[in-house]
């Protein structure tokens, strides 16, 4: 008899397989799995199954009254591409000898969701157990599969999973549709990512209507700068002249010594900030390669929204730290020495769901920089380097404030002195004001009552300044504390903490605006688009609400602790959608928002062809005509360009220039349109200069 093991990926398995003893890999066609010890380990691909398109529940046209779409019952359809996993799993699951299932996929929503699907569609009945660990340390899951939970633990998890995608699909489906048909163009709806686009286009219309203002300080010689700011340079004058040369006397002198504690250990959050705040790197591939981390053993599970331990995991912690000798050694061995500093700021139970926070593992002294890419070393880095200022000393230094009474002006100066730099010395985030405190150190000490000549007095000139744009990390911090943006106080009370998205989909939720057109990067920036904003105008505000998609986000948080009420919630937002669809029917003329430009006629049907983000396409997609040339051709080494697209459909005939052939060698040719009736593809006809190509 065998216990079947199911993990999410095949590095996964393999590792799982090594530590249980199921050591014999049997291949079954372009599949595999491990065998041994009583034990079968198999995986998925990430998602086999998903709850299908609308065509798949009957609704294939597009057309308003169809609206919503809600389905009866939710069924699950295959993914493409999967068939010979699929394939095994159900010949694995179905096996006689099988008598357990071992739900081995990631420790968290998504995970038990790939395997939920995956037992639920084959009606699999065996019963199950639950593999819940954090790392893939070999002793992690030696550990885990010594203590390993009753698979009907996590029904809360799989139903806040499940009800999200049903939520999801429902407002997503329905409204992506009702305003791509009223704009008569594509136009992508989400529960999270349209009020997200709303907040990013808000930050920017702010920034368009900000008007400057100058302002002006009178500021003394040693930096203390006048408490009264000028509207103009003649009002400032007026109080320069009237110091300058003038006794100036310390009127108040306060020194206090203060702390800047250490920074919370990371969630996966916290740790995309930086990484985007430090090295410019994305939500999305932070994730990526904290996940991939994760895999390889050396970072423990990322998908987290906690940063704190739990308080059996304290001599982990010491031992980690000696682990890290390797990384740096001089480091490790002032902390040892100086003692680590482990306490409630890292330690608490109170503050982890499922997961405690980011931290490597104890396999982390075999790191190898070499075996790593560029951004796994950056993400080791801020992961280590965030642990270790985590058990470090505070930042201790003096701050003292002076007040300066010059004639009947008052000028105020506030100088901080380090006096014991604790974790600080070793921050890597970009420096802000409040981190340089080495700007104003004064040659002479003040003490009060003491007396000096204003000399050299300035008016110096500045500015008032715009809101910033989002930069990925700001737009993060937002997104997990979404009550900053709520001005009503009962409100903000409520919407505390809940966020918009979760650790583990805010990052696919950026980039999926980035695909639609809505946003973009600027560098580091993140900015609407002139699309985005007229999108985001045109919709009401129950569609874009950061404060309503925060209480649903609640709701299914609720619902994964065994408080909340799943019909309840998809009922909420079925009421919702229909009364935004009901307002839409109802609305007069609208302007449309599209960003169509036609780049000639289909060849299939006549209608014309659209640029998009990605692709050139037939505009009669409605009425199923498949005809697209993506935009990136890998066999030309390059993207096509509207005006080419517009000769090919012209003339059908194109001459490309500043091609590269997988040999990276550089050339021009005449491509033809293919079109199989299936596909379309460009056919290169010859190369310029007369060079037929062969078989051409």
């Amino acid at each position: 008899m065998f216990r079947l093991i199911i993990s999410e990926k095949p590095s996964v398995s393999a590792s799982i397989a090594y530590c249980i003893g199921a050591t014999e890999k049997v291949s079954e066609g372009d599949t595999f799995y491990w065998q041994g010890n009583g034990y079968i380990v198999t995986n998925a691909l990430g998602h086999l199954f998903g709850i299908g398109m609308p065509e798949d529940y009957g609704w294939e046209s597009w057309e308003l009254e169809t609206l919503p779409l809600i389905p009866k019952e939710f069924k699950l359809f295959p993914l493409n591409g999967y068939g010979g996993q699929i394939k095994l799993l159900k010949k694995l699951i179905s096996r006689d000898d099988v008598t357990e299932i071992i739900n081995a996929c990631d420790a968290g929503r998504e995970g038990e969701c790939i395997f939920r699907y995956i037992y639920n569609y084959f009606g699999c009945k065996k019963p199950t157990k639950r593999l819940w660990i954090s790392s893939l340390t070999d002793e992690s899951i030696k550990q885990g599969m010594k203590n390993l939970l009753d698979g009907k633990e996590k029904d809360n998890l799989f139903a806040a999973g499940f009800t999200r995608a049903k939520a999801d699909w429902i407002l997503g489906m329905s409204l992506s549709r009702l305003y791509s048909i009223v704009n008569d163009d594509s136009h992508k709806v989400g529960r999270v990512k349209t009020p997200v686009l709303n907040i990013v286009a808000n930050r920017d219309e702010a920034i368009a209507a900000f008007t400057k203002r100058p302002f002006y300080k009178v500021v003394l010689e040693n930096g203390a700068e006048c408490e009264n700011i000028f509207d103009t340079a003649e009002q400032a004058e007026v109080v320069r002249a009237k110091c300058s040369g003038k006794t100036a006397v310390v009127s108040s002198s306060k020194t206090e010594q203060k702390k800047e504690n250490r920074p919370l250990l990371h969630s996966l959050t916290s740790l995309q900030q930086e990484a985007n705040d430090v090295y410019g790197m994305t939500a999305a591939n932070t994730l990526k390669s904290a996940q991939s981390l994760y895999e390889k053993k050396l970072l423990t599970y990322p998908r987290t929204d906690s940063n704190y331990l739990s308080d059996d995991m304290i001599p982990l912690v010491e031992s980690i730290v000696k682990c890290l000798s390797g990384y740096d050694g001089e480091r490790v061995q002032c902390l040892q020495k100086q003692g680590l500093v482990i306490d409630k700021r890292i330690i608490d139970n109170s503050k982890i769901l499922d997961h405690h926070a980011i931290i490597p593992t104890n396999l982390i002294g075999r790191l190898d920089d070499e075996k790593l890419d560029d951004n796994e070393q950056r993400i080791v880095k801020l992961v280590i380097n965030r642990f270790l200022c985590a058990v470090d000393k505070p930042y201790i230094y003096s701050e003292t404030k002076y007040e300066f009474l010059v004639e009947d002006e008052i000028f105020k100066l506030t100088v901080k002195t380090p006096i014991e730099w604790g974790w600080k010395q070793y921050k890597l985030s970009e420096p802000t004001e409040l981190d340089d405190h080495a700007d104003k150190v004064l040659s002479v000490l003040y003490s009060e009552n003491a007396t000096f000549t204003a000399d050299n007095i300035e008016v110096k000139q500045g500015e008032t300044k715009p809101p910033k744009h989002f930069a990925e990390s700001t737009l993060l911090a937002v997104m997990e504390n979404i009550d900053r943006l709520v001005d009503d106080k009962e409100l903000k009370g409520f919407v505390k903490e809940r966020g918009l998205g979760t650790p583990a989909t805010r990052a696919s939720i950026i980039e999926e605006l980035i695909a639609a057109g809505y946003i973009e990067r600027k560098k580091k920036q993140l900015v609407s688009t002139d699309y985005g904003r007229a999108f985001a105008a045109s919709v009401p505000d129950n569609v874009k609400s950061a404060e309503l998609t925060a209480h649903w986000e609640q709701v299914l948080s609720d619902i994964e602790s065994g408080n909340g009420n799943a019909d309840m919630l998809l009922d909420e937002i079925k009421n919702s959608v229909s009364e935004i669809i009901a307002y839409e029917k109802g609305r007069g003329n609208r302007v449309k928002v599209t960003q169509k430009v036609s780049v000639g006629n289909c060849p299939r049907c006549g209608s014309p062809v659209i640029e998009n983000s990605k692709a050139f396409s037939c505009s009669a997609w409605r009425d199923k005509c498949g005809f697209f040339i993506y935009k990136q051709d890998k066999r030309i080494g390059r993207s096509y360009k509207a005006d080419e697209i517009a000769e090919l459909l012209s003339n059908g005939k194109v001459t490309l220039k500043n091609c590269t052939s997988l040999k990276e060698n550089k050339y021009s040719a005449v491509f033809s349109l293919e079109d199989t009736g299936k596909y379309v593809n460009l056919k290169m006809e010859e190369f310029v200069g007369g060079k037929k190509r062969r078989g051409a």
